[in-house]
């Protein structure tokens, strides 16, 4: 929610959208006697977003006296009634759902974090194995050319495809901002009411990693101020005592240039800036750090380490067992040198859950980008996100 009760991030653009007062597009059905509206270039649409797609005409209603919220138009074109919701600013379609409750979470990471890789893969998780897990209905909501990418690095990476990792995430390009939109519904026990339908809009940006790595990069990604929640992910060897083992295995040093203190310090001082904090204060916003890649070091624990169990599966999100990982992960990243980034978050954050990832599942040969040849074994993924909701309420926690 943003400055006041109905106001929400458009999942598209970010920016704050009165939920009661939408603007709206022509479906292209005119009314008796009237000629239809021709789809043509949205000129909101190529500022925003550098989309020139043919569309019908995108309007604003004039509201007059009316008092409640926004749900029909008649298009001052032709004079045909429509439904379709669009935010203001940018003029993509809101989703059915979509509301001032629906959460914003971002996903965020060093570069060469393989954030890109975890998006890609966790798409796929959500719509399959957490769908079946929740019994929700999970889907993809609109099209947009982040979306077709991780579709197509699932399929390069699955086997028969190429084998080979994705590029390096390339700098803000406007074109290519557009983000994974993704909608979640699922039945629910109410307080007294019995059982009923909720639902929520997730929307995931993939930035490139160098956009995160000094504070004056970070301002500028203006999404991460409407997140309520944020999911960072770290590269296990920027920590100092994994940086020979990486270069061993033939890791880009390139990947190694900014650390996660680095990233981390910029991420924490944006959100102070979009929170107005003074340095008395703590961040409010949960924050998930995730040490991604972690399948490069199944081989130096035994099959019981915590960092090699699989959650437990049932239909809730299983409270102590996250707390446990937890505080086994602070105990590593101690280990490898990170004792700087465990102080950061014990005097900025107020709610910050550590998490180990694998969107792979085995390890690829870095210098070349070919990944194992069964193909991929996702490792806890979505434990990250699964936190984020069931710290809002969204799902049910096992304590």
């Amino acid at each position: 929610m943003l400055n006041g009760k109905r106001l929400a991030p458009c999942p598209y653009c970010y920016e704050g959208v009165d939920t009661a007062m939408p603007a709206f597009r022509c479906t292209g059905r005119p009314a008796p006697g009237r000629n239809p509206c021709e789809k043509q270039q949205d000129d909101v649409r190529v500022k925003v977003l550098d989309d020139a797609t043919p569309v019908f005409p995108a309007f604003r209603p004039d509201r007059g006296r009316r008092i409640g919220p926004e749900v029909e138009a008649e298009c001052p074109h032709c004079f045909g009634r429509t439904g379709i919701r669009l935010c203001p600013n940018c003029h993509s379609i809101l989703p059915a759902n979509f509301t001032a409750s629906s959460p914003m979470f971002g996903l965020v990471g060093v570069r060469g974090s393989g954030k890109t890789v975890l998006l890609s893969v966790l798409s796929k998780e959500l719509t399959s194995s957490v769908a079946r897990r929740f019994g929700a209905s999970i889907d993809t909501v609109g099209s947009s050319a982040l979306l077709a990418r991780l579709d197509g690095y699932r399929k390069d990476l699955a086997p028969g495809g190429s084998g080979i990792l994705p590029p390096q995430t390339a700098a803000f390009r406007k074109a290519e901002t557009v983000p994974a939109v993704f909608e979640w519904q699922m039945t629910k026990q109410r307080w007294g009411l019995g059982a009923g339908t909720a639902s929520t809009i997730l929307s995931f940006y993939d930035t490139s990693g160098e956009d995160l790595s000094t504070l004056d990069k970070a301002r500028e990604q203006h999404y991460l101020a409407a997140t309520d929640g944020l999911i960072l992910l770290l590269d296990p060897f920027g920590l100092p005592a994994n940086r020979d083992s990486a270069l061993a295995r033939g890791v880009d040093p390139k990947n190694l240039t900014d650390t996660p203190m680095q990233v981390l310090t910029a991420v924490t001082g944006m959100l102070r800036e979009a929170d107005r904090l003074g340095p008395s204060k703590k961040i409010k916003r949960p924050l998930a750090i995730v040490l991604a890649k972690i399948d490069a070091f199944f081989s130096e624990v035994g099959p019981d380490d915590p960092i090699r169990k699989q959650p437990a599966g049932r239909p809730v999100f299983d409270e102590q067992e996250s707390l446990d990982l937890h505080h086994h992960v602070e105990a590593l990243v101690d280990r490898w040198g990170g004792d700087d980034l465990l102080r950061h978050l014990q005097h900025n954050y107020k709610n910050y859950r550590f998490f180990v990832a694998s969107a792979l599942g085995a390890e690829p040969q870095y210098a070349s980008g070919r990944v194992d040849s069964k193909g991929l074994r996702p490792h806890r993924v979505a434990e990250p996100l699964l936190w984020l909701m069931a710290d809002r309420g969204f799902l049910s926690k096992e304590k």
